[in-house]
């Protein structure tokens, strides 16, 4: 697993045991996308207790985006294509400018894909700013 994605994690909050098992699910993926994994991104949330929460682990490539849902409990993957199978996107954001991400920031992506699919894709704090990249990196271009 390339040292920027262990650095994104830990900057997350993620401990070891945690990016450990980021890797195992990012050996899994190695194996099956075509091309490099280029990106990688962990969806979270804050609970009301200030808590934060990681749900689902993403990996995109150069063609693909995979998702490993739950992944910290469960072993349920997925891949897709998304070179030209976007369709539509919907952010919802709340405390955050596309600038500059506080504690207060929060960020929903979902898009929608030709094969009715879709992606959710959510960041709190300074993940807003890692899911800024992805949107702009790897859904937009992708927009039909």
């Amino acid at each position: 697993m390339r040292k920027g994605f262990v650095r994104y994690l830990e900057d997350i909050g993620m401990t070891k045991k945690l990016i450990g098992r980021v890797k195992e699910v990012y050996d899994f993926y190695e194996k099956l996308v075509p091309g490099e994994i280029e990106a990688v991104f962990v969806t979270d949330y804050l609970t009301s207790e200030g808590t934060r929460e990681y749900e689902n682990l993403w990996f995109f490539s150069k063609k693909q985006c995979v998702e490993a849902k739950n992944f910290l409990t469960t072993d349920d993957f997925d891949m897709d294509s998304i070179i030209g199978t976007i369709y539509a996107w919907n952010i919802e954001k709340k405390d955050y400018d596309f600038k500059n991400a506080t504690a207060k920031s929060r960020f929903n992506l979902i898009f929608y894909m030709v094969n009715l699919r879709t992606g959710h894709l959510k960041a709190s704090t300074k993940n807003c700013q890692y899911l800024k990249h992805i949107f702009l990196k790897y859904i937009l271009p992708n927009l039909q």
